[in-house]
């Protein structure tokens, strides 16, 4: 038995403790309900989901991919117990009934925050803008994957890269081993100065911790550890959110 976890611990497959976690989803609209479906979900946040105790949502409009002009719904707790607790029957009954004809609930899935791989600076800098990775991992090979990921928290903090560099795993409701990584940005404009002027700094960062060549050789070692990737952007619309 010891030697079977200690395998698991090697190839990263328990290295996720429940800890923050996400209930996240799909809302499919029509695009000629979307501006009357936002205003039904920031009227029916602002009630019910402003107030500390209360179940806190953050919703984002996907903006780029098959999923693009639809909302991404998000719950997010502490602990996955909390999942356990029903929302208030009054809060159930105006959701369904100032939102239930107006979408589709798609893709609902639960991904647990991995603090090894998250990277949150002190005074982060805010933002809207997400770019948000999603790899599906090869098993056996996630050891791969891990060394890139962790590797890269080590640098971005070495280089004082500015904003959050969310790392996700998916727990429930996947076809196979998901990691979501969420980049946050200002803009597009400030996606892409990030990119252009200040990831340069954390790849001489990796290098100069790691060794010559590291972080091409990590990198390249990450894509041979996954079978699918794909990237979406989003944008948090903070009217429809929770502001604590």
């Amino acid at each position: 038995m010891k030697k079977y976890i200690l395998s698991l611990l090697a190839f990263g497959l328990v290295a996720v403790s429940y800890g923050q976690v996400v209930q996240a989803r799909v809302l499919k609209v029509d695009p000629m309900n979307m501006e009357k479906l936002g205003k039904a979900i920031a009227q029916k946040t602002k009630l019910y989901n402003n107030k500390e105790g209360a179940a806190r949502f953050f919703t984002f409009q996907i903006l780029t991919g098959n999923q693009a002009n639809n909302f991404y719904r998000v719950q997010w707790a502490q602990d996955i117990s909390d999942f356990d607790k029903a929302l208030n029957k009054e809060e159930l009954d105006y959701w369904w009934k100032t939102t239930g004809k107006l979408h589709e609930s798609l893709a609902n899935r639960i991904w647990t925050v991995n603090s090894d791989a998250t990277y949150q600076p002190e005074e982060a800098r805010t933002g809207n803008h997400r770019r948000v990775l999603h790899y599906k991992l090869i098993p056996g090979k996630e050891r791969d994957f891990w060394r890139y990921r962790t590797r890269l928290k080590a640098a971005l903090k070495a280089s004082g890269w500015p904003s959050r560099v969310g790392v996700m795993n998916c727990q429930s409701g996947c076809n196979g081993r998901w990691v979501q990584i969420r980049y946050h940005h200002e803009s597009f404009a400030g996606e892409a100065k990030d990119n252009q002027e200040m990831f340069p700094v954390v790849v001489a960062k990796y290098n100069e911790m790691y060794g010559e060549e590291a972080y091409k050789d990590d990198s390249d070692r990450l894509a041979q550890s996954v079978s699918d990737s794909w990237t979406q952007h989003q944008k948090l619309r903070p009217e429809m959110s929770s502001n604590w």
